[in-house]
């Protein structure tokens, strides 16, 4: 990389984008974050966060001086070449055509792009709690829910690019819907938005995650509505830990970071069940992993394998 230069680094969300330009030793320059929920839709979503990219690199050519070296893109859903998969959280997602509007945008510098737990456990692996781990399993909890398998400094990708798309998980052995009938059972039920979604039909009141962890201090009601989805997190997870034996779990997300409750649980849940049980910690980037995991890419430090 050239001796003055820097890197753009997108990192889309279900509920924000995270959009930044950084050096070649992953100093922040510029930054900005959007409303994913109030862009409506997928095509508007990227539009805006390709204007506010614009600007960021304008803005970082005044400040800081040198030239744009590199573009990466953490996204939810399963990265291709020309598409992105299984993205449900924002509508119309998986019909834009990203590493092709990222390079009209920004010609003449290279684009990579990978999934955002993907790219979060890539930044741990580089510089955070998976640094020099042997077997580690990533976990992100926000909006979705999804898991990265790491061996030493690769993020594993699996056969099609979709390992750890736990969100398709199946509940119970009567499930009757999942990823072909568009739905993904466990997320729906566990993650961020489907905690929301579904204290929100179970209270009869408009309700996000964050306002039923606050209710929960002190409505037992919520309290025990809280304690099922951590009781069920808990099971797949120990499921997960006993096949995968890892050395180190570690945490990321929003849900994760904000909720002094959840890590705490799931760690009795693990050492009661887990015959080895690892050290569950939280990301050292917290909710910017997958941020930082863009960095990682923009600056072509990809570690993975298939």
């Amino acid at each position: 990389m050239r001796m003055k230069s820097f890197v753009l680094a997108f990192d889309f969300g279900g509920t924000k984008m995270a959009i930044a330009t950084a050096t070649p030793d992953r100093e922040i320059l510029e930054r900005v974050e959007l409303s994913t929920v109030e862009c409506g839709d997928g095509p508007t979503a990227l539009e805006k966060a390709l204007s506010a990219g614009r600007e960021l690199v304008e803005r970082t050519k005044q400040s800081y001086g040198g030239e744009l070296a590199g573009v990466g893109i953490s996204t939810m859903g399963i990265t291709h070449a020309d598409r992105v998969e299984m993205a449900p959280n924002v509508p119309g997602w998986d019909q834009l055509h990203i590493p092709g509007a990222m390079q009209a945008a920004f010609p003449g510098v290279p684009i990579r792009i990978d999934n955002d737990v993907k790219a979060a456990a890539l930044a741990e692996v580089r510089r955070g709690a998976l640094q020099g781990k042997d077997y580690g399993i990533y976990v992100n909890m926000g909006t979705g829910i999804a898991i990265t398998f790491t061996l030493g400094d690769r993020v594993l990708q699996g056969h099609n690019g979709a390992s750890g798309e736990v969100a398709y998980f199946l509940r119970s052995q009567d499930e009757k819907a999942g990823y072909h009938q568009g739905v993904a059972p466990f997320e729906e039920h566990c993650g961020g938005k489907g905690i929301g979604d579904q204290a929100s039909k179970h209270f009869g009141e408009p309700l996000t995650a964050k306002q039923l962890y606050a209710r929960a201090a002190t409505d037992e009601a919520a309290r025990k509505f809280l304690d099922d989805r951590y009781q069920e997190i808990a099971f797949h997870l120990i499921n997960l830990v006993i096949a995968w034996d890892p050395e180190i779990v570690v945490f990321g997300g929003g849900m994760a970071a904000r909720n002094e409750e959840v890590l705490p649980y799931l760690r009795k849940r693990v050492e009661q069940f887990v015959p080895y049980p690892p050290q569950l910690v939280l990301a050292r980037f917290e909710s910017d992993a997958g941020l930082y995991g863009a960095i990682e890419l923009a600056l072509g430090n990809e570690r993975k394998t298939r």
